[in-house]
């Protein structure tokens, strides 16, 4: 049998005190702007605005430096699901900030060459732009600009990319359809170089006398380089206009730094990898969940100290998926939505950056259009401070109630689980795997972890939960 206890009240206050926190549009304007002052490095995804979120924590734009694809940018480049650096400092509590600078750059930019749908998974699909694999999936956030969708995405568009680093290619957390199709990107290390080319994950870039080189002494295999340059005529290399040379490690020598991302190139006799071409020794760490268990490809957060050009983990925990819910809402606020079960509301917090339409009449709509009553579709991100930010909000036809997230406990004599901070009785529900077939709720309850997906429905819509899955590892 396995328990584990959390305080219900306790994960509430923490939420309620988080939301109210993040609830101020920039804070304070405490905190130096330059570079040398920075006490944190943070590379992560983008999860809320009003303010900016990376990694569970809020920091303060006040004052902040932004830097966009190497040029000067501001908050509202940003969206959510790209992949920041966020150098600043930390207050005491360690869910607040200031943020110094932040810096963001794209990991490709090209069109799609081909698009290959997952044999099981309708949420998942694989592109290849420039040669490269790229994952899209249920959390891979698009900006819409454009019509852009996962179901849109078709062969030619020019999309930019921004994702983890994998073993396989990229693992894309968010996509944008571009407008001039002759700018193209790519990143990665040379190999392969001649006096005229080289290649990039085996794709082939030229160059001449005329092409531009940006922080590069001399060109060398091994180099991290971003190459910018047009098409030729048969889409198969890309004729560089300028090579830039790349530095993805956080800092040298920090006293605090953390990274969210896939593991990659991972060594297990050293137990050491790669994320986002960051070099990480897990030798030290402790790992949450304590079962967890590092392979590439699996998507964690790292956080520990620098030195020299390695972070030296003092924790690595895994990271989760989008949080979404099927349900009625019980209050519509300024800033915010409500969902009611079991007398506790699960409170999401909405921004400029929310895409809410209405599934109904197909049409963009505002968060003062909702009602407390309308059937919606939400999907969120935790940040890991307790905050709930929405990203999509999608009004549609009532349905079944459904709730897909992860677990902070359960308990299997009882029969019941907790998601979200709400004790949720499954004592008359029916348990599936990932794969839709029938299990006995003892071997339900063996498979659980903390974090572990789940998806929870109610069919009758009756506030009965009759049925539980295990959700996708």
């Amino acid at each position: 049998m396995k328990k584990l206890k959390i305080s219900k009240m306790a994960w509430a206050a923490a939420l309620s005190s988080s939301i109210l926190l993040a609830s101020g549009c920039g804070g304070s304007s405490s905190g130096s702007s330059e570079d040398a002052d920075n006490t944190v490095a943070s590379r992560g995804v983008v999860t809320g605005f009003g303010s900016v979120y990376v990694n569970g924590t809020r920091f303060d734009t006040t004052g902040t430096r932004f830097s966009i694809d190497d040029d000067i940018g501001d908050e509202s480049d940003l969206r959510v699901g790209m992949i920041v650096t966020v150098k600043g400092s930390k207050n005491a509590n360690g869910v607040t900030g200031q943020a110094a600078h932040i810096l963001y750059d794209n990991e490709l930019k090209g069109p799609v060459s081909s698009i290959s749908p997952h044999p099981t998974d309708a949420t998942s699909k694989t592109l290849v732009i420039l040669g490269q694999s790229v994952e899209v999936n249920a959390n891979t956030t698009f900006d819409d600009d454009g019509g852009l969708t996962f179901d849109t995405l078709q062969l030619n568009d020019v999309i930019e990319v921004s994702g983890y680093i994998s073993a396989t290619g990229l693992i894309a957390t968010h996509i944008e359809l571009q407008d001039n199709a002759l700018e193209i990107e790519i990143t990665g290390e040379i190999e392969n170089l001649s006096a005229s080319g080289f290649e990039i994950n085996g794709f082939a870039v030229s160059y001449d006398m005329t092409t531009e080189l940006d922080d590069i002494a001399a060109l060398e295999n091994g180099l991290l380089v971003e190459v910018e340059g047009q098409l030729n005529g048969l889409g198969d290399t890309l004729i560089a206009g300028k090579i830039e040379g790349e530095d993805r490690s956080l800092d040298d020598d920090m006293s605090e730094a953390e990274i969210e991302g896939a593991i990659y190139d991972y060594d297990s006799a050293d137990n050491t990898f790669k994320i986002q071409a960051q070099i990480i020794d897990a030798s030290s760490a402790e790992l949450y969940p304590s079962t967890l268990v590092l392979t590439d490809d699996l998507i964690v957060e790292a956080e520990g100290h620098i030195v020299g050009d390695i972070l030296f983990a003092d924790e690595i925990e895994r990271k989760g998926r989008k949080i979404k819910l099927y349900a009625t809402l019980s209050a519509v606020g300024t800033d915010s939505v409500s969902f009611n079960f079991n007398a506790i509301d699960i409170d999401a917090r909405v921004n400029h950056q929310t895409e809410i339409e209405d599934d109904i009449t197909d049409a963009d709509i505002a968060l003062s259009d909702l009602s407390v009553g309308d059937f919606v579709e939400l999907e969120a991100f935790d940040d890991g401070s307790g905050v709930i930010n929405a990203v999509e909000l999608e009004r549609k036809t009532p349905d079944e109630v459904r709730i897909s997230g992860p677990v902070a406990g359960w308990d299997e004599t009882a029969q019941s689980l907790m998601l979200l901070g709400i004790d949720f009785d499954l004592s008359a529900a029916s348990y599936e795997n990932e794969s839709d077939q029938s299990i006995a709720a003892d071997s339900f309850y063996n498979s659980l972890s903390p974090g572990r997906f789940v998806k929870l429905k109610d069919t009758d819509s009756n506030g009965i939960f009759d049925k539980a899955q295990l959700d996708d590892k």
